[in-house]
């Protein structure tokens, strides 16, 4: 008599395409949380080095092209982006936006950029939203002397945990959509 398998659920892919090195050790350290709580998601983190948001959107389309031959269809796609990206053009702006929408990527908005964001994940610092670059990297080298760019997800770790992605997922509706969808959240109510 043959013994059956144990049954392995598969995983859900998701797509995470990162502005930059520090939004790709976040998504990495995201991927060490669902492992923790053992989900069964699987992240697939893509760096996308483009210039604006509409550049980034189209290179995201052409890497999803890409992994569909290998590896299927994705549950869901995000991209992370900082909003200050969106002054260079508010037409290549507004097409980013529109791209996305058409191919089913939900944009994460990063207001001003990430480390505004990261900055939110700390106690007492949700409410903190620095206007420009400049003011946020002042910020968070408050909380974080050696904070420098870009982290990794080790680096990442040594500072943060789940509960402090929770508090900065609290006032930060985009990454809130992230984790529920990654099930790191409950879903809405």
């Amino acid at each position: 008599m043959k013994t059956r398998r144990p049954f392995i659920p598969q995983r859900k892919p998701i797509f995470i395409g990162c502005e930059g090195e520090s939004e790709q050790g976040y998504a990495g350290f995201l991927q060490d949380l669902i492992f923790e709580a053992d989900l069964h998601v699987h992240l697939n983190i893509e760096l996308l080095k483009a210039g604006d948001p509409l550049a980034r959107i189209e290179l995201a389309i052409r890497r999803l092209a890409q992994l569909r031959k290998t590896r299927g269809t994705f549950a869901d796609k995000f991209v992370l982006l900082d909003t200050d990206q969106l002054a260079l053009s508010a037409d290549r702006a507004h097409r980013a936006r529109e791209l996305a929408t058409a191919n089913d990527i939900r944009i994460v908005w990063q207001e001003p950029c990430f480390e505004a964001v990261l900055l939110r994940h700390f106690a007492g610092r949700t409410a903190h939203k620095p206007p420009t670059n400049q003011i946020t990297q002042n910020a968070i080298r408050q909380e974080w002397p050696q904070y420098q760019k870009p982290m990794s997800r080790a680096e990442l770790t040594r500072k943060i945990d789940r509960e402090a992605v929770t508090r900065a997922a609290g006032v930060e509706i985009d990454l809130m959509a992230l984790l529920r969808c990654i099930g790191l959240t409950p879903p809405e109510g």
